[in-house]
């Protein structure tokens, strides 16, 4: 199947150098690209190939003029601030045109034809993330005891198993403080992507691009901000999102950090390749994990309940000390090894 194609256009060979390998590198969206600093070899070019989207400089879309944008249905424009292009745009017809400014971050750059791709959807035939797996490890953690160092713990996992192969993070914890821990701003969360995952299958993973945010090699999607949201996620819903993460795009490891309860709680459980629970030594702590396992039994999950891994965390104050339990607690469950892939 012919991949989509990404045509870039600047002016400054430099520049457009710099780009395009960034792109190459970073876009994780299965565009072919192609870089041009002459516009006559672009507008060459364009007429033997469909271009999906055109990346072009504010000063290379003016020498283009509006005629030459007729090979091009999506136009992402670079903007220089010189004002031109803003002024004439009312002439270039019936393409879907976005803005974003040249002097900033490649990575902000490559944010934005996420956006553009994933608002305009229809507009991209063929067009998914260039990953895809057929075996994946969901990894759940839910204790009943409160503040126990459970996403602590989930991230700890991320951060290590990240380096063994493609990790995502699903938060189902409400009020969550985790963008104030990562230090990350978000419009999307697990209900957006919960959303995008009933659609449109082939369109998925530019939803995902989108939503996920990536922190060092580690991918995290952000928590709901209310517990009634997430508590209208079903087990089915969740199912099908686990299968897209695993088939589509292309996760070796998918961490469920849970701690409200979604709907069909215990069948989400079930879900679970590992599941470790967290306990304390304190009697009330006991209580409450006791009452937890005499419910599980008593709801006929036997299954969860003798698959599940109590653990005792060391002091989560102890950053070295806590990265070698984890490890090893990873390397005893045998999700890895001794060499990272």
């Amino acid at each position: 199947m012919t991949r989509p194609l990404l045509t870039l256009c600047d002016l400054d060979e430099t520049y457009c150098g710099r780009l395009y390998e960034y792109l190459k590198e970073n876009l994780k969206l299965t565009f072919r690209i192609e870089a041009f600093t002459s516009v006559n070899i672009l507008v060459d070019f364009a007429r033997k190939n469909k271009t999906s989207l055109l990346v072009v400089s504010e000063s290379a879309l003016l020498e283009l003029g509006a005629a030459g944008t007729e090979h091009f249905k999506n136009i992402l424009i670079l903007d220089e601030d010189s004002g031109g292009v803003r002024e004439e745009e009312s002439f270039y017809g019936g393409q879907n045109i976005a803005h974003t400014t040249k002097y900033q971050k490649a990575g902000k750059i490559v944010d934005t034809i996420v956006d553009f791709c994933a608002e305009k959807a229809e507009a991209f035939d063929g067009l998914t993330a260039e990953f895809n797996s057929d075996t994946g490890n969901v990894i759940g953690l839910y204790s009943p005891i409160s503040k126990c160092g459970q996403t602590s713990l989930t991230l700890k996992m991320g951060e290590i198993l990240s380096s063994y192969g493609r990790t995502i993070m699903l938060s189902f914890d409400s009020f969550s403080s985790l963008p104030k821990i990562l230090n990350i701003e978000s419009d999307g969360s697990i209900t957006d992507l919960m959303y995008y995952s009933e659609g449109d299958r082939n369109k998925f993973c530019i939803y995902l691009e989108k939503i996920k945010k990536t922190v060092g090699n580690l991918d995290v999607v952000m928590p709901a901000r209310t517990a009634m949201q997430i508590r209208d996620i079903s087990a089915d819903a969740l199912k099908l999102l686990l299968e897209l993460l695993v088939h589509e795009a292309g996760y070796k490891y998918v961490l469920l950090d849970l701690t409200e309860y979604p709907e069909g709680f215990f069948e989400i459980l079930k879900l679970c390749d590992k599941l470790f629970t967290i306990t304390r030594q304190t009697s009330a702590d006991s209580y409450r994990v006791e009452i937890y396992e005499e419910v599980l039994r008593q709801n006929g999950y036997e299954d969860v309940f003798a698959s599940m891994i109590k653990i005792n965390l060391p002091d989560l104050k102890d950053p070295p000390a806590f990265s070698r339990y984890t490890y090893d607690l990873l390397k005893k469950e045998e999700i890895v090894s001794d060499k990272a892939g």
